[in-house]
């Protein structure tokens, strides 16, 4: 069973809210190579009212246009109206359709219009439309249809193709020749840098080797001035030590010294002092040949007595032991 039969009728059922109005407009421009046969259209019109377009489209001669009626509001409810819609045009005997959609529940139509007499169902969808809604039908309508390539076309892309490929070709062989020059260049351009960047670095070590002999050099000569300095510095330290070494002089010491001083004024004293007479000098010799054995006597001028009993207190001794002491230093 085919659509060419021109005294039959033919059904197309719409799916206003799945399939877009230009799908409807392609699928009637496919119906049309079948007329005169009779084709009623079935759809849900009044569901887009603000389509203005449907009032042209429902005025176009050749096709009948059908208002379904829902027995119920919400989903599947365009659904349920069609295949209670589908199911009359059975029943009156139609068996060629046109169902237009890409939903699959539109296959349990498919199976109604089959169900007691083969009919003939071509299915018009998108590329999205699944396989089992696909086989459900006999014939099966991609939208937008893949336009073929006219001969024209074929040849210029075949034209375009081989001028691609002439063009690649031709930068391959470009590329080949200038790719030794270019190797070449870079090996130039690599020995040249290596060339640089070893006499950078010669010039960098040289640099640092003066720059390390210089340092060297400084410190030596620093060390050098420092040894001068203090050797310069010692004998003055020395000398300067010395200054007040001289010119400090302990207490015991400078008592010896006026000891020695006063000693010497006593000499004096005593040389220049008058010579006693005869009788007192008898005298003086009969006290001393009184004096015990290992004694002796010793007469002191005032002044020297004086100074004797001042030294004794300052060194805190009799005065025998002090005239024994400076008897001593003038023995040595």
């Amino acid at each position: 069973m085919t659509l060419e039969s021109s005294n039959t009728t033919v059904g197309i059922l719409y799916d206003i809210e799945n399939a877009p109005f230009e799908m409807l407009n392609y699928t009637l421009g496919k119906a049309r190579r079948f007329q005169p046969c009779r084709t009623i259209v079935i759809s849900d019109w009044e569901e887009h009212p603000e389509q203005k377009r449907w009032e042209k489209l429902l005025r176009r001669p050749g096709f009948t246009f059908r208002q379904i009626s829902r027995t119920f509001l919400g989903k599947n409810s365009l659904d349920s109206a069609l295949y209670d819609s589908a199911k009359l045009l059975y029943e009156e005997g139609v068996r060629r359709y046109f169902i237009i959609t890409t939903d699959s529940d539109f296959v349990r139509i498919a199976q109604m219009l089959n169900s007691k007499e083969k009919s003939y169902i071509i299915g018009v969808g998108t590329k999205q439309a699944s396989e089992t809604l696909r086989n459900a039908y006999d014939e099966f309508i991609v939208y937008p249809a893949e336009e073929k390539e006219t001969v024209r076309k074929k040849h210029a892309r075949k034209g375009a193709e081989a001028g691609e490929k002439a063009e690649v070709a031709l930068e391959q062989t470009e590329t080949k020749k200038t790719e030794p020059k270019k190797d070449a260049k870079s090996k130039k351009a690599k020995a040249n840098k290596a060339e640089k960047n070893e006499k950078e670095k010669a010039v960098k070590a040289e640099k640092q080797e003066k720059a390390a002999k210089a340092a060297k050099a400084a410190k030596e000569t620093k060390n050098a001035k420092e040894v001068k300095e203090a050797k310069e510095a010692k004998p003055a330290k020395q000398v300067k030590a010395a200054k007040p070494a001289k010119n400090a002089k302990p207490g015991k010491a400078v008592k010896a010294e006026s000891a020695e001083k006063a000693e010497q004024a006593n000499h004096q004293e005593a040389a220049t002092a008058p010579v006693p007479s005869p009788a007192v000098q008898h005298e003086h010799k009969s006290k001393a040949a009184a004096l015990p054995e290992g004694a002796f006597a010793v007469r002191l001028p005032k002044t020297l007595r004086k100074q004797l009993e001042a030294r004794m207190q300052e060194e805190e001794v009799t005065m025998d032991e002090l005239i024994t002491y400076l008897l001593m230093r003038g023995l040595s």
